[in-house]
């Protein structure tokens, strides 16, 4: 009883380099920065700004920090301006977090911008407080068709 409930239990353990927790694939370009995968993705820009979506896992058998807020996230914008980006936080509740050995995790978060940005890339090796850095860059998205002639 005692070894079919460890299995169990190992089983629902992120699995170092998969990119995938409870059955569901992480989306986004992938990267190992420390303990932590790391997926991230753009999503659809919202009022206030881009959108990137972040998905991690725990390689590691100790807990390990994870600090969304330190991400160094860029924007180019139309003019080709290249504009660091701070996430919409108002209510000040981005934190750095310990996720567990072995955890997995997911969030979004939306970059105040005062203009559209073609291109947002993130430095995910910043949300492990590691080096060197490690860019990952996204396009804007493309708007989905809103119907059309027949």
């Amino acid at each position: 009883m005692r070894v079919a409930l460890v299995c169990a239990l190992v089983g629902c353990a992120y699995q170092p380099g998969s990119f995938a927790h409870a059955q569901h694939d992480f989306v986004g370009q992938r990267v190992t920065v420390g303990c932590l995968d790391v997926a991230v993705v753009r999503r659809a820009d919202a009022s206030i700004g881009p959108v990137l979506g972040y998905q991690f896992g725990n390689r590691c058998d100790h807990p390990a920090r994870i600090d969304l807020g330190a991400a160094r996230v860029i924007g180019r914008n139309p003019q080709g301006a290249d504009v660091a980006l701070r996430p919409y936080d108002p209510r000040r509740e981005i934190r750095p977090a310990e996720l567990d050995g072995r955890g997995a995790g997911a969030e979004a978060l939306a970059y105040a911008s005062d203009r559209p940005m073609l291109e947002v890339c993130a430095d995910a090796a910043a949300l492990a407080h590691e080096a060197p850095p490690r860019w990952l860059c996204f396009a804007a998205p493309v708007p989905a068709a809103t119907g059309g002639s027949r």
